[in-house]
């Protein structure tokens, strides 16, 4: 499904100095891995590498390979890629403010379309509202999100990243600013998801996100090294 091969990141500061993120870093997963949590300290790249496999960050050295295929570091190709095959999930959702929870999802929604066509405004209200009841939260449509819990936050985020009906999913820290009991309910929705047959790579913090995830990978000197 995914394959990193000899993948490098040079970092430069404002003095010019560098610092080597990935040295020779590789990564590979079969179709049947459903989940791949990514354990680090803060600063070992775990971010990074999300926004590497997201098509974000194209200043690498090194091959990615998704569905058999090259993924281009041509934007254009890259934002082609993002737009059919990732959804993302962040620590601190995202959402915004001037939007309530409906039109946040449809943004998920949209983005899916083809540039230059018409989107269908009935489908794709469809779509979010059956996203949103994926995730619980129907009802939730007309709320303002700075009215909603973290909890709640959270899953409006986990919705519009898969309203576009994602094949992988990137979380960076997803419930890293939720308590044990919301954690435990993201997770829980996280299985599902996987059960639906989408793949997931998370970066964490968290022993008790990796312990849900089917590989367990340390992200160290430069390298992934697996955690038994």
């Amino acid at each position: 499904m995914i394959r990193l091969e000899g993948m490098t990141k040079v970092l430069r500061d404002r003095n010019g100095a560098q610092r080597v993120l990935f040295d020779g870093l590789d990564l590979a997963f079969r179709d049947d891995v459903r989940s791949v949590a990514v354990l680090g300290r803060s600063g070992s790249g775990k971010s990074t590498l999300l926004r590497i496999l997201a098509g974000l960050d194209l200043r690498y050295d090194g091959t990615y390979v998704a569905d058999g295929r090259q993924v281009s570091r041509q934007p254009s190709a890259a934002a082609r890629f993002r737009r059919e095959k990732v959804g993302i999930v962040t620590q601190h959702y995202d959402l915004l403010e001037d939007r309530n929870v409906l039109r946040n999802v449809l943004l998920g929604v949209e983005v899916r379309g083809v540039p230059g066509r018409r989107v269908d405004r009935k489908a794709s209200v469809a779509r979010a509202r059956e996203c949103l009841e994926l995730v619980g939260l129907g009802g939730f449509e007309r709320s303002r999100v700075n009215t909603l819990s973290g909890g709640e936050a959270q899953r409006v985020a986990i919705a519009r990243a898969i309203a576009k009906d994602p094949e992988i999913i990137l979380a960076d820290e997803p419930t890293g600013a939720l308590d044990e009991g919301t954690e435990e309910d993201i997770l829980q929705l996280f299985a599902r998801l996987q059960r639906d047959g989408r793949h997931m790579v998370v970066a964490t913090h968290s022993e008790t996100v990796a312990q849900h995830c089917d590989v367990r990978l340390l992200l160290t000197g430069g390298r992934l090294v697996s955690v038994e």
